[in-house]
């Protein structure tokens, strides 16, 4: 399965971030968001922020879309104009 399909519909923060960790192989796929959670509320956990970091960027970059007053993202469903 591809990013753009895991991150179709908006997910928090966090949840979207373990699912680029998944997609990253960071995280095995049959690993439960449960048992990693705490890395991602955690305040300077560096992985967690590594991760949602990246999340923003690629919403500056406009693959992604991010919802500001709800912390959470989605993929940007317009083609990118590349020229």
């Amino acid at each position: 399965m591809e990013l753009k399909d895991v991150l179709a519909d908006w997910q928090d923060y966090d949840v979207a971030a373990f699912r680029l960790g998944v997609f990253l192989g960071v995280f095995p796929p049959d690993q439960k968001f449960s048992g990693v959670k705490r890395m991602f509320w955690t305040d300077g956990y560096p992985l967690g922020d590594m991760l949602v970091d990246f999340l923003d960027r690629m919403a500056q970059a406009g693959v992604l879309l991010k919802d500001e007053d709800d912390d959470r993202y989605r993929w940007n469903p317009e083609p990118l104009d590349l020229s």
